[in-house]
Parts: C-alpha cells; structure tokens; sequence
C-alpha cells in the first residue's frame, strides 16, 4: 500500500490513534505511580511518627532497660526512614543518657555518631539541641553550653532537654541559684520524666539545702519502679539521718534486681557505706566505697563517703581523699562543708581550713541576680561558708578570727542567721563575755521558749547562772531539754543535761533549787 510522502517544510509529526493511546496510557501509569509514591510517602511519615511517640513513651519510664527498648522502636523508624531528622535526634539523646547515667559501654560513641547524623538531617528538636549542649558540657565547655541554650532560648527554644542542659552548665560553673531554677523548668516542662525529677533532686542534695527528700518521694511517688530516684531518697534519708531504716530497705531491695548497671550498683553500695559510717563501722564503710568505686568510678558520693570514713579513723589521707572528690566535683558544696567539719572533727584544723579556701576560690566570681535586678556577690549572702570558717578557727583557738567569721554570717541575712547568732553568742561565753553573750543571745531565746535552737537556751541557761539567775537559768534549761526532746536527741544525751544542770546547781550550793530542778525536769524527758 502506498503512502504519501511528506512535504517539503511539513513538520507536524502524524500519529495514528494507537500511537496517541499508548501515549495516554504511558502518562497515566506514571501519574499512578507518583501518586502511589505519595502515598507511600505519607503512611511512612504516618508509620514514623507512630514509632517515634511509642519510643518516648517507652522512655519516659526512665531505667535503662526502657531506654534500651526506646531505642528498638527507634531503630524501626529509621529502617522505614534512615535520614528520620527526629529519630536520629531521639537516638542520639537516648544514648547520651545510656552513657551519662548508666555508663554503657559503647553507648558513647553510638551517641556522637547519632548526633552527628541529626545535625546533617537538620533536626530541630529538643532532643537535638538539648544532646548537643550535654556534649559540650562533657567535653569542658559548660560556658559555652550555656551561651548556646541562651541563643536557642533566644529565637524560642524551651524544651526539657534544652532546659536540662543548661542547668548542668551553669551548675558546673556554680552558679546554682540559676541552675536550680532550671532543673525544676525541666522537671515542670516534662513531668512525666522522673528522671528530670531527680535530677532536680540531686541538685538540691549536691548543694546542701533541704528540699531533696520531699522531690524523691514525690519522684518515686509518680513513678516507683525508677531505680534512681529510689537509691536518691535512700541517699538523701541517710544524708539527712531521717528513717535510716527505710533508706537500708530500699538498698536492699534494689540490690536483688538482676539489671542494676554499674552507676546503680554503685549508688546502692554508697548508701550502704553511709549507714556503716553513721553506726561507726568506718572500716566496713570503706570496704563499701571501694567496691562501689569498682563498680562507678565516677560515683561522687562514695568518694564523699570514703573521705568521711577516713577521716573518722583520724587518717591522714583524708584531706588527700577529699581534694580528689573536689577536683571532680568543685561546685558542690555539700562537700566543701561536711568535708571541712569531717577533717575538723579529726584534728586536721589546716586541711579544713585549705578545703574552706579551695570554696572560697571556687566561688569568689560567682554572681546572683537580686529582685531589684542587680547583681550580688554570692559568698556576701553565704552565710553557710562563714559559719563553717568560724568553727574551724575557733576549734584552732583563732578566736578573733572566728568571731569576724561569725560576724559576716550575721551580716548575709540569710536562713542560717539564727544559728550564726548563736555561734557568736557562744564563741563569747567561751571568752567569758557573759554580758556582750547575753546581748546577743537574747534576740533568739525568747522567755515564751518560741526560739529554734536548744543550744541557744543552754548557752542563755548557762549565762543567767553565771549572774546567779537560777530560776530563769532553768527555765532556759528546761526549754533546751524540751526542744532537744522533740528532736530525737538521744536519751544518753538528754539524761546528761538534766544531770550537769544538777551538779551546777549543787556546786553553788542551790541544793534545794537542784532537788527541785530534777523534780520538774524528768517528766520533760520522759
């Protein structure tokens, strides 16, 4: 069949019916196949997301086996989605805390190398930026952890991580006023993680304040199978010398979990050493802290502990031991303070002194923020600092340099002001000064028996008698015995006033006074 040629400058192509079909058919299969892709792409993205939340609330129960199956379900994410911008972040942050919190081996490395994956994805993420401040803190940046945070905050950054974060740095740079504030913006902004909650806690308890028992027990209270915070309430019960017994069923309950990592183990056996030192057994206490240094060499409280232990048996590596915890761990002061009164109570006046100056140092830049909005020295309102200064000085016989010690106490205006008053009032009965003693005492042993410290009515009681005062004498007596009833005090304790009371009557020749002073008293102790 013949078939017409083509004119000259005919560019039109000619097509038949079939060859328009196949056309027609060809861009309809492509047009299903990107809308098959969409919608692949969109129940991946649907199937991702899904993971992810079951992975954060598998976390959010907070041990390490959680964390460990937090990160299976991460794993499915990025089998679905290798580049996941939010599981990388989330896996970096699951491996950070494997690592930081339970020193998993391995765990580390597997973090940077998440992180690293989520800064090229470009997440913007809490876990993210959060892990990355955590990093820069691990690596002896904490300055610039908190500049970073800041920025972040800056352009509308808040989450729990990121708050997190920033409060590690500035409690590593000592400013703790803010770092408190922080912990408990994390703790707020993510309730549910009771890790966050004891963080909080153990920030409170590493700073020497009260407060650290009532966040466990809320802690644990929220979520009672999370290991940290119940070894953290049993520490800080120990700490505190409140319900010992409690703090010692909880360690051993603990101890029967097959799955303790190291950081927990070593936390159980601290408490243990703990309660050895506070039942006088400091070589079984030792034997404690050496293992659980085994286990978490890392463990700030066993270190503290150790030293305690070593300076109840007057040794004199002590003070050695104590410089090692400050050197990793120069922004708590609870160690700087039981430290010094450890080492005074041994003897080691010098050491004490040297640990007191090491505070000082440590502390000397910090500033806080006042209401007002201007800055303030933080040694000028730490009264705490001043009252430890005193009593080593006057153990050491500096007497006047105590009572200028005692005297900046008085000046911060702080909670410890009461007993500051009292340690100065005190240092002047010891020198004798019944007159200036009395003045000072009098603001803190109201007549009504209202006044906080027992102390403060011995010293009055013992003051009024110099001045042959016995019926008000005994009175202050009477309230020092009531208060120190209320506190638990020990009855060997209590036994020993009533009776030194009785004999400094009967020495003054008050025989009938004393007859009627141990009539009156004993009921008060019974």
């Amino acid at each position: 069949m013949a078939t017409e040629t083509p004119k000259a400058g005919d560019w039109k192509k000619r097509e038949s019916f079939g060859s328009a079909l196949v056309q027609i058919l060809i861009v309809a299969a492509l047009l299903t196949g990107a809308v098959f892709l969409v919608y692949k792409r969109g129940t991946n993205k649907k199937e991702i997301s899904e993971l992810m939340r079951e992975a954060r609330a598998a976390a959010m129960k907070g041990n390490a086996a959680d964390l460990r199956q937090a990160l299976k379900i991460t794993d499915q994410a990025l089998e679905r989605d290798s580049g996941s911008p939010d599981a990388l972040a989330f896996a970096a942050a699951m491996y950070t805390d494997l690592w930081m919190m339970h020193r998993e081996p391995g765990a580390d490395a597997k973090a940077k190398e998440f992180l690293d994956k989520a800064k090229k994805a470009d997440a913007q993420t809490d876990e993210r930026f959060g892990t990355e401040a955590l990093w820069m803190i691990a690596n002896g940046d904490a300055k610039g952890a908190d500049e970073f945070v800041e920025s972040l905050r800056a352009k509308g950054g808040s989450g729990a991580r990121i708050f997190y974060a920033q409060a590690v740095a500035l409690q590593k740079m000592g400013n703790l006023k803010l770092a408190r504030q922080s912990f408990k913006a994390a703790m707020d902004k993510q309730w549910k993680d009771v890790n966050l909650a004891a963080a909080y806690g153990e920030s409170i308890l590493l700073e020497g304040v009260p407060g650290a028992i009532d966040a466990f027990n809320k802690a644990t209270g929220q979520n009672p199978e999370l290991v940290r915070a119940r070894l953290d309430l049993a520490l800080a019960r120990v700490q505190k010398g409140d319900r010992v017994g409690d703090a010692e069923s909880i360690v051993k309950d603990v101890l029967t979990r097959p799955d303790l990592t190291p950081p927990e183990k070593a936390r159980a056996l601290t408490v243990q050493a703990h309660i050895a030192l506070i039942q006088e057994q400091p070589d079984q206490a030792l034997s404690l802290c050496d293992q659980a240094l085994a286990a978490n060499p890392d463990d700030l409280w066993a270190m503290h502990v150790k030293a305690s232990a070593l300076a109840q048996k007057k040794d004199p590596s002590a003070a050695a031991a104590l410089d090692a915890l400050l050197a990793k761990s120069p922004s708590a002061p609870i160690f700087y303070f039981e430290g010094a009164s450890d080492l005074q109570k041994a003897g080691q006046l010098d050491q004490a002194l040297a640990v007191l100056a090491k505070y000082e140092a440590f502390f000397k830049n910090v500033k806080n923020q006042t209401a007002d909005g201007k800055e303030e020295a933080y040694l000028d309102r730490d009264d705490r600092y001043y009252l430890a200064r005193g009593d080593v000085l006057r153990a050491a016989g500096k007497l006047d340099d105590a009572m200028a010690a005692y005297d900046k106490a008085i000046a911060a205006k702080n909670v410890n002001i009461t007993r500051a008053t009292y340690a100065k009032g005190a240092l002047l009965l010891e020198k004798k000064e019944y007159d200036k003693a009395g003045e000072i005492l009098v603001d803190i042993t109201p007549p009504d028996g209202t006044g906080q410290l027992p102390e403060a009515y011995m010293a009055m009681g013992e003051i009024l008698f110099n001045k042959k005062e016995w019926g008000p004498g005994c009175q202050n007596y009477a309230y020092a015995l009531t208060k120190l009833k209320l506190s638990q005090a020990p009855r060997e304790k209590l036994n020993a006033v009533l009776t030194d009371v009785e004999k400094k009557l009967k020495d003054a020749k008050q025989k009938d006074i004393a007859k009627l002073w141990m009539e009156e008293a004993k009921p008060l102790i019974q």
